[in-house]
């Protein structure tokens, strides 16, 4: 049985009252009508009697006389019937009209009936009785005129109960705002979207709205003074208190994790080392060695120089490093860096002070060991040169192709067009070792291989092709999910680029719609470093997909920690946490510490908590005692 609304229970009531408000005053208004008529008709009866009876009497009851009065009062056509009765009770005159109702229907007639009493007065010749004359008033005219009064009255009733009826309507529209506005605000709160709405003027909505609002800033400041601690802890644990840069610890679990992941980014990792630090100190003192050092830091964080997803780090008193993405960092940047940071060194200690500088690019299959093994061989170099110029460690055996941006565009236009596209797996585990999902990250064909996303989407974000891409690779997941109803989700990397396209989110949400079936078990993720800068346009995706089966989440989350403070109104279904805090947790105290509070604020707003770039197993279970729903990475199968 369908269950009657609220506003349409308030619309029936709006509607009843109106109508039997009209109804009682068209009834109450007809009755009178009708009564007054009868009352008018019986005293013209009584009247028209009164008069013949006079005259027939003034003329001795003349039988001919009598006959002449009453045929001139029946030939007026008001009276029904018109009868001079002798003193026998024997019609003497009599003269009678068919009943006419002056265009009454006989419904109408029937509700209303007028009844028409016959009026009698008596006839006199002399001092004896002559008889009576009996006059019966005709009800037509008084049926046409209650006929017509009640058009006249039922049109202004009606003029009226719609008068009423959009006042009603404007009343009960209002409440029906005010209450979506309310289930609104439930609604976003069961999706993880806390917000505030205006508190309406009325007494009970108000306080309704604002019991709301309060619960919801209450939940806000909760989750912000959380957040809050959660980030200061990061930094006393991760970050180095005078320069502000990653400290030892957390940059090598990044790099591991970068290392460690399916499709291993172009990244440069730069080493840089100041000379005679030590005797530099004592030269200048601590506060300003530590205003030199704070500086040095700032020019290594620099997001716009080498990226959002860079990371610089200070790995012990003297060396210092910088992980950033080719596209954003070449060899002549990187020299143009090393002459800047020189200067300002040299700025400071007032002469020429060495920076010992060295940069490789990541290769697929390095380990940390192999990187710094061939950074510290070049530093070695650099140093003895006096740190006058960049040492590059090696040459990468497996460069991406060298092609132009515009033989790039053509590749890629290419396998869209042929759709020389697909998806690998990976796994995603939970606790029982069960599968929550699978990642797919998208493979390129190029001649017999297939090109990792690392080495083409940097080209597709610049050739601007990078929205079609992930349109493909949804697309394809898509097929894949409708085909494998035992495969319990794929999750499809979405470039944060793909935003900066303004039809990129109308497409995705039309693609999802048309497979709604298929995207229950979709997983749509983008990288933190990427929705930072493009934060309002996530959140319109967000909104945008919020009424479609398939999941949201953020990967490589932590990297920018700040995001972590605007997740109540986004959503999102889960975060994966980035693989920076997960290398060798079961060692580190303070990550542990830090992972669990993590944990606790997504689940207590409901998103599901996935840690990436696992690589042992002892990872995994310090992982899941900590409160992970599950677990990603090399070390997982």
């Amino acid at each position: 049985m369908k269950r009657v609304s609220l506003i349409q229970q308030l619309w029936f009531l709006v509607v009843a009252a109106v109508v039997l408000a009209a109804a009682g005053s068209l009834a109450a208004n007809l009755y009178n009508a009708r009564n007054y008529l009868e009352q008018q008709l019986a005293a013209q009866s009584a009247d028209a009697a009164n008069s013949l009876a006079l005259l027939i009497t003034q003329n001795h009851a003349d039988k001919a006389m009598g006959e002449t009065l009453v045929n001139a009062a029946f030939d007026q056509g008001h009276f029904r019937s018109i009868t001079w009765l002798d003193a026998a009770g024997k019609p003497t005159v009599q003269r009678i009209n068919a009943a006419q109702f002056g265009g009454a229907p006989q419904w109408f007639r029937q509700i209303f009936p007028l009844s028409s009493t016959p009026a009698r007065a008596m006839v006199s010749s002399g001092w004896m009785q002559a008889g009576v004359v009996e006059v019966e008033s005709e009800a037509g005219y008084a049926y046409a005129s209650l006929w017509q009064g009640a058009l006249t009255v039922s049109f202004w009733v009606a003029i009226a109960g719609i008068v009423v009826g959009l006042i009603g309507s404007l009343g009960v529209g209002t409440i029906r705002r005010q209450l979506l506005a309310v289930v609104d605000q439930a609604k976003a709160i069961t999706q993880r979207r806390f917000v505030t709405i205006p508190e309406p003027d009325g007494p009970e909505m108000g306080r309704l709205a604002q019991a709301m609002n309060a619960m919801v800033t209450r939940v806000k400041a909760m989750f912000e003074e959380e957040a809050s601690r959660l980030e200061e802890m990061r930094q006393q644990i991760n970050f180095d208190k005078v320069t502000a840069l990653a400290n030892r610890d957390y940059f090598m679990g990044r790099l591991g994790a970068t290392l460690g992941e399916q499709d291993v980014a172009q990244e440069v990792l730069v080493l840089m080392r100041i000379g005679a630090l030590a005797e530099l100190n004592a030269h200048l003192g601590r506060p300003l060695t530590d205003e030199m050092l704070a500086q040095f830091g700032r020019s290594l964080r620099n997001s716009q120089r080498f990226g959002d997803d860079s990371l610089a780090a200070r790995l012990n008193g003297a060396d210092f490093a910088l992980l950033a993405q080719q596209s954003h960092f070449d060899a002549d940047k990187v020299a143009a860096l090393h002459d800047e940071l020189a200067a300002l060194l040299s700025s400071f200690a007032g002469e020429a002070v060495v920076l010992a500088m060295a940069a490789t690019d990541l290769r697929p299959g390095d380990s940390i060991r192999d990187v710094m093994s061939r950074l510290d061989a070049a530093l070695a170099l650099a140093e003895v040169n006096g740190g006058t110029r960049v040492e590059i460690a090696g040459s990468n055996v497996n460069k991406p192709l060298a092609l132009t941006a515009e033989r790039w565009g053509g590749l890629l236009d290419q396998a869209l067009a042929s759709s020389e596209f697909k998806l690998v797996r990976f796994a995603v585990r939970n606790a029982h070792g069960g599968l929550l999902h699978e990642e797919a990250p998208l493979r390129l064909k190029q001649g017999d291989d297939w090109l990792p996303a690392g080495q083409f989407l940097p080209m597709a974000i610049r050739t601007r092709r990078v929205a079609a891409l992930d349109l493909a690779a949804v697309g394809l997941a898509l097929t894949q999910l409708a085909a494998d109803p035992a495969c319990p989700g794929l999750g499809v990397n979405l470039a944060a680029e793909s935003l900066d396209d303004d039809s990129f989110v109308a497409q995705l949400a039309a693609l999802v719609r048309n497979q709604r079936q298929a995207a229950a078990r979709l997983w749509l993720e983008m990288a933190e470093a990427g929705v930072v800068p493009r934060f309002e346009r996530f959140r319109a995706l967000c909104l945008a997909l919020e009424e479609l089966p398939c999941k949201i989440g953020v990967e490589h989350f932590g990297r920018q920690f700040s995001l972590i403070g605007q997740l109540h109104d986004l959503g999102i279904d889960y975060l994966k946490v980035d693989g920076s805090f997960v290398q060798q947790i079961e060692q580190h105290n303070g990550n542990q510490t830090f992972l669990k509070g993590v944990c606790n604020i997504a689940h207590n707003i409901g998103l599901g908590v996935v840690a990436e770039g696992v690589k042992t197993e002892q990872e995994a279970s310090m992982l899941f005692a900590l409160g992970f729903d599950g677990v990603t990475g090399p070390g997982v199968k």
